[in-house]
């Protein structure tokens, strides 16, 4: 039984917390594949990292399914699905990654360490779309740094999307929504 989980949210430890109970409330509900409707700006990577190893453990196969724009590390999220959809006139971002600060004070170890992060993050990102695309031609950190957006065919030309196609609820058993 399909189950559709909607995630038109920031990506942060609040949404990613509700999103895996959500995906669990499903799988105690009887769904046998996941569809994740999803259209997000992206926020905190490490809350990104952690939704996409936790829909790659899931039992059950999981659609992804881009509805209009999924930036930054919502990207990483959307890969994990094993099936990648995408709306006609949706849009990927993928832009060179960066955090905020909630202190003006650190010293030069922090400073080093918060760069190290930094660039690991980078490459798990990387890595995820070399893994996901199977398109390790494609120069994905190049296109990380250049600010790209890909629109649905080029996308789907460069092996992040497996289909463009229209979201339907048509074979949606229960529907899930993450509040924001």
């Amino acid at each position: 039984m399909l189950h559709t989980a909607h995630f038109l949210c920031p990506v942060n430890p609040s949404t990613i917390s509700q999103f895996q109970a959500i995906c669990l409330q499903a799988l105690s509900n009887g769904a046998t594949s996941l569809q994740v409707h999803i259209s997000s700006a992206g926020g905190d990577l490490v809350a990104g990292f952690t939704a996409y190893h936790f829909l790659k453990s899931l039992p059950i196969p999981v659609i992804t399914h881009n509805l209009s724009n999924v930036e930054s590390v919502a990207n990483v999220i959307y890969m994990a699905g094993t099936e990648r959809r995408a709306n006609p006139g949706s849009r990927f971002l993928l832009h060179p990654l960066h955090w905020g600060f909630n202190t003006a004070v650190a010293d030069h170890a922090r400073m080093v360490e918060w760069s190290k992060c930094l660039d690991n993050d980078f490459d798990r990102f990387v890595e995820v779309l070399n893994s996901e695309s199977q398109r390790n031609d494609i120069g994905w950190g190049d296109l990380i740094n250049a600010a790209t957006i890909l629109d649905a065919d080029t996308a789907a030309a460069s092996g992040m999307v497996t289909s463009v196609a229209s979201a339907t609820l048509a074979d949606s058993a229960v529907n899930w929504w993450v509040t924001c």
